[in-house]
């Protein structure tokens, strides 16, 4: 009978137990988890918070100046941030954030080339809702802003150097024609060679409904020579038949981000959103901790508001002549590559460890009940 009252205690306890552990075991692991996405993903956004790194300036080092755009969900850009919002890192060390400043209503010019496939595929309605979009665009423009417009089939012809009277510009687009195949890579590089006697804020936005196929440049020549610069390359596929590789790359390996429209009537209100994120962007200026070492460095950009959080990186190599050597920035990027493809396995395999443990767990509950 002692032994029988001794067993049957034990056996009420055990439920107890078992929920009480079972229950700590998995807010642990949920904690685990959701540490482990936000540390190892690199770029963040929450409650529809969007932040992107378009362009870094050297030429004050060790000052260094980040151009940022910040978005909500709805590609809205954010106003009123300040110090308090931004964070920033410099291979893994926070450097100082000497100032922060909105551009939309300073002297800081923008230097803008208006890429646009005028291709067969581009005939009828699509062409003419791509000009009224790049009229759209450059009426959003302020007066003192640039803007140039470069247009591409099998070849690529320049419609208007980057000039803040746009008037002249604005006649030129009605006389557009479309043309024969897709000259891409040779556009964006044109419009790259365009942007470079002029310093400061600078961007190339190119709209395309197809493939490149007619190009003497490569695409990792013309990411490449956009690094060089410090130019961020915007682009805006169009359709089903747009090459989404290309333009993510191109996008990505820039600094600049990659846009869709699934029509052309879409395009209007595309361009105008992407020109209000570059008339409002932020300037932060940093103090880099590092040297003119010719070598690579990585920035890291925290973003916090009342909306959320955002994270980005951006790379730059420490010379104030940025002509890095053929394959340079690629071998650097592969490198990183291989390490983030590790995290990502890393976490991958935790996240499965969760999974398990708490289906074992559920199980152990269900046997207690």
């Amino acid at each position: 009978m002692i032994l029988g009252k001794s067993f049957d205690r034990r056996k009420r306890k055990d439920p107890i137990m078992t929920k009480q552990s079972c229950g700590k075991t998995l807010a642990v692991f949920y904690r685990l988890v959701g540490a482990l996405v936000l540390v190892l993903i690199p770029s963040v956004c929450l409650a529809g918070v969007f932040l992107s790194l378009n362009q870094l300036n050297i030429e004050r080092f060790p000052e260094i100046n980040i151009y940022l755009t910040v978005a909500d969900e709805r590609g809205t850009p954010i106003k009123g941030l300040n110090l308090n919002n931004f964070k920033v890192q410099e291979d893994g060390r926070i450097v100082q954030v000497k100032g922060v400043f909105p551009l939309e209503k300073g002297d800081e010019p923008l230097s803008v080339i208006l890429a646009i496939d005028r291709s067969g595929s581009m005939r009828g309605q699509p062409i003419k809702d791509a000009l009224q979009a790049a009229k759209d665009f450059i009426r959003e423009m302020r007066a003192i802003d640039r803007v140039g417009l470069v247009t591409f089939d099998d070849t690529v012809t320049v419609i208007g150097r980057p000039y803040a009277d746009k008037g002249p510009l604005l006649k030129a687009i009605d006389k557009i024609k479309v043309g024969k195949d897709t000259a891409l890579n040779d556009a964006v590089m044109k419009s790259l060679q365009l942007l470079a006697p002029f310093t400061g804020r600078r961007a190339v936005i190119v709209l395309t409904d197809g493939k490149e196929n007619r190009s003497k440049a490569t695409r990792e020549a013309t990411i490449q020579e956009a690094v060089r610069l410090g130019v961020p390359i915007i682009t805006v596929g169009l359709g089903r038949e747009v090459d989404i590789d290309a333009r993510e790359a191109m996008a990505g390996g820039s600094g600049g981000r990659p846009f869709f429209a699934q029509t052309s009537s879409e395009l209007s209100v595309l361009y105008q959103t992407i020109a209000r994120q570059l008339i409002n962007q932020y300037r932060v200026a940093v103090q880099s901790r590092k040297t003119l070492d010719n070598g690579w460095h990585r920035l890291q950009v925290d973003l916090k508001i009342a909306k959320g959080k955002a994270q980005v990186e951006r790379l730059y190599l420490a010379t104030l002549k940025p002509v890095p050597p053929a394959g340079a920035l690629e071998a650097y990027r592969g490198g990183m590559n291989w390490l983030f493809l590790m995290a990502i396995v890393l976490c991958a395999v935790i996240v499965a460890l969760a999974a398990a443990i708490a289906v074992i767990a559920m199980k152990r509950l269900k046997k207690t009940r």
